[in-house]
């Protein structure tokens, strides 16, 4: 690459060559080709002035001093050696003097530790960007994307390492990253209501599992009874406040803010309910709301979990709506069977009456025990129905719709269940993926932080991490 010292050469070619294009642009010979030939000349030019200069900058924080004092602990200088730096101009080469004590032991690099550079080989500014893009994208797309607009992009190992060093470190301090990112973007409190909500989302992991579906009929040497794929549940969670509207019957909640959490497979998503429950009572630390809700699917571990934590005393059980009709429409085919007009008509009946009617769900046991009375005792339609029947009955208390809306509340888990597929889904999920528990950590310590809005404060946050603060001085 070319020498970059002389950043006074460099700018004096930039205004020649711009004022030789402002002639040609001026003549007969100016066109959209020769526009674009201009443009990508300039381009260039600037990445040259941009190597240039970072190059003199970190020559400013270099120091000449034979000894340096490391608090009580004196460093001479030893060599100087040459490091490539990544930078948003391209490769910049950068001498950087070398100190060490009398005794051996770890060296240090004024330098290095000067520019923020220490066990860096990107700078941080294109570092954030490729840990960003990441988070959305796999390596090899985040490759191709920066070659859009960077001289030099890195390269996919290179990639993969700013992702791995950046996720780990959100997952090791994750404690001290919750409380830092409390204090620098809190979840706003502007709105009326406190919501709750988690579910799960199954993932493939690198791990073996019994291999599902039919035997092969002619199995050879190689086939096993297990697959190199296990599908796990991942859990998704949230806090958010929202606004109640005015008219509920006109207008839907407005959320104001909210706050993800996403953790790989686990027992009981452990840390994602810790986590959870840590934050619901930050939330409430900083606000007074007027409702309270948790809101989410049928499944008993989750209700059971509510029960057990004292901070969810006195919030509104909400089950989600769209869940609630789904088992209403498998009652609907047990009773009358599929596909028939009268479980259809049942079916919507009911559903309307759920949604809209003041303790609806007392009215749908009623007509669902009826209805189930009808069957044959010990037939599979009633024991499915009576399946049904029991899933109403222990949930009844959580299903008081027309109440919730006319208070203005949301009914529906959709806000988490749609994080379940952004956060989880379009990054895990691709075809051919399968994850450790460590590496899908990693990439989603980033993606929460992305869909939170809150990655400058999580940035910074990493930042003061990695950046270790210079103690070297002048020997006195």
């Amino acid at each position: 690459m070319e020498n970059t010292q002389d950043l006074s050469a460099c700018v004096t070619k930039v205004q020649a060559n711009v004022r030789q294009w402002e002639h040609r642009l001026q003549s007969e010979q100016g066109g959209p080709d020769a526009f674009r030939q201009a443009v990508g000349e300039l381009r260039a030019a600037l990445d040259t002035i941009g190597r240039a200069g970072f190059q003199r900058l970190a020559q400013a924080c270099e120091v000449a001093d034979d000894t340096l004092d490391g608090n009580g602990r004196w460093y001479r200088f030893k060599q100087v050696v040459d490091k490539r730096w990544l930078t948003l101009w391209g490769t910049v080469v950068v001498p950087r003097r070398v100190y060490q004590e009398d005794h051996g032991g770890p060296s240090r690099l004024p330098v290095d530790e000067r520019c923020g550079m220490v066990k860096r080989f990107m700078v941080p500014e294109l570092e954030r960007m490729t840990a960003f893009l990441g988070a959305r994208l796999v390596p090899a797309e985040v490759e191709d994307s920066l070659g859009q607009v960077l001289l030099e992009p890195p390269s996919r190992t290179a990639i993969q390492h700013v992702l791995t060093d950046v996720g780990q470190c959100a997952e090791e301090g994750a404690g001290q990253l919750e409380l830092a990112l409390q204090d620098a973007a809190p979840l706003n409190a502007e709105g009326d209501t406190l919501v709750v909500s988690w579910d799960g989302v199954t993932v493939p992991l690198r791990e073996p599992a019994p291999k599902r579906g039919r035997p092969a009929e002619r199995p050879t040497a190689t086939d096993t009874d297990t697959a190199p794929t296990a599908w796990k549940e991942a859990g998704v969670g949230m806090v958010a406040t929202y606004l109640t509207p005015l008219d509920p019957e006109a207008e839907e909640p407005q959320r104001v803010d909210v706050r993800y959490a996403a953790r790989m497979p686990e027992t009981k998503m452990a840390t994602l309910v810790n986590g959870l429950v840590d934050r619901t009572t930050r939330a409430l630390q900083q606000g007074g709301y007027d409702h309270r809700v948790v809101l989410a699917d049928g499944k008993r571990e989750i209700w059971r979990i509510v029960d057990e934590c004292d901070v969810f005393e006195g919030f509104t059980r909400i089950l989600d709506f769209y869940h609630a009709a789904q088992h209403l429409s498998m009652a609907a085919e047990h009773l009358f069977g599929k596909a028939s007009a009268k479980a259809d008509r049942w079916y919507r009946s009911w559903r309307h009456k759920l949604r809209h009617t003041p303790n609806g769900v007392a009215g749908l046991i009623r007509s669902l025990s009826y209805h189930r009375h009808k069957l044959r005792k010990r037939s599979p339609r009633y024991r499915q129905a009576t399946t049904e029947l029991g899933y109403f009955r222990n949930n009844r208390d959580k299903m008081e719709y027309a109440r919730y809306h006319a208070s203005g509340l949301i009914i529906s888990s959709g806000p988490v269940e749609a994080a379940a597929k952004t956060i989880v889904g379009h990054r895990l999920k691709r075809s051919g993926m399968r994850w450790t528990r460590q590496g899908g950590q990693q990439i989603l310590n980033l993606r929460v932080q992305v869909q939170s809005r809150r990655w400058d404060a999580f940035w910074n946050w990493y930042l003061q991490q990695t950046t270790p603060t210079t103690t070297l001085k002048r020997a006195a």
